[in-house]
């Protein structure tokens, strides 16, 4: 992978920056106006970069229909069924099964560590909206009131999480001790944040979550909420690596980002813990995995 990529295509390069800013600008000034403006702006540069077709905004439409609705006082059947389906096009877009998207692949078969599996980077246009969604329009962000409250137990509870990860993971021989610097960082960076741990947290944790533990509203229901979000978050991951070790990583990893969230009531909280988790990863064992 070269970085000259970006300079040779500009209008996909711009199309993915302009994505970046209608996530950042979420919290800056969380208005229709402004994220739709950069949302826009990145529809137009992809299109014209051959990154989406018209078809994707048949998917894109009703998924962000879906969580607009989910906003009034809709109860009962009705919200379960609105859920469902906001919940079946989100798992289309991860899946990328979903037409009139196309992909960008930067890498294919980089050797990120040694014996470890070969590693592909994409700039996905279709899964970031699985949280972008709910970020616009439904999920609390926090404020600046609240920062004080919420940021010593977040990092409290991270680094303990991140400790519990590591210890679990090298003891599962998953991965090994492995302190890198690798060529593609820089974009990996960024690539992690905006299209793979915003959107995965936002969905699973601001919306399933969320909904879930409200729906239910029982004592109970916050730890059972957690519970059946990471079961599913481990399932979809194990479709990418057919290993146990990996299967039951990633369902305790999906138990502390679901906790720290329960925690703190803040999705920017299960964002970072999520983040931090995969950057140590990425810089300091084997990535993604031993073979």
């Amino acid at each position: 992978m070269s970085y000259f990529t970006f300079i040779h295509h500009p209008i996909a390069s711009l199309a993915f920056a302009s994505l970046i800013l209608a996530f950042i600008s979420l919290w800056i000034h969380r208005k229709p106006w402004l994220w739709g403006s950069f949302l826009a702006v990145a529809f137009i540069f992809a299109f014209l970069g051959k990154l989406i077709d018209l078809k994707i905004f048949v998917a894109l439409g009703l998924l962000g229909g879906a969580h607009l609705a989910l906003t009034a006082k809709l109860r009962g059947v009705g919200r379960l069924v609105v859920i469902a389906i906001a919940f079946i096009i989100s798992i289309a877009l991860m899946g990328h099964f979903f037409p009139g998207f196309h992909n960008w692949k930067l890498g294919e078969n980089l050797q990120i560590s040694k014996d470890a599996y070969p590693y592909s980077l994409y700039l996905n246009f279709d899964k970031p909206f699985i949280g972008f969604f709910p970020l616009a329009i439904s999920i609390p962000l926090l404020s600046r009131m609240h920062l004080r409250s919420v940021i010593l137990k977040t990092i409290a509870l991270t680094a303990l999480g991140v400790m519990i990860l590591m210890v679990l993971a090298l003891y599962l021989h998953f991965i090994e001790i492995d302190l890198k610097l690798p060529h593609i960082s820089a974009i990996w960076l960024i690539a992690n944040l905006f299209f793979v741990t915003i959107p995965e947290e936002a969905f699973f944790r601001g919306f399933l979550q969320r909904e879930i533990n409200e729906y239910l509203n029982a004592k109970w229901s916050g730890t059972f909420s957690v519970i059946v979000v990471s079961l599913l978050f481990a399932l979809l991951h194990f479709t990418f690596v057919h290993d146990l070790s990996y299967l039951s990583l990633t369902f305790i990893a999906s138990l502390i980002y679901g906790g720290v969230y329960q925690a703190t009531r803040s999705i920017e909280s299960s964002i970072f813990c999520h983040y931090l988790f995969n950057v140590v990863h990425f810089f300091c064992f084997t990535y993604p995995a031993l073979q």
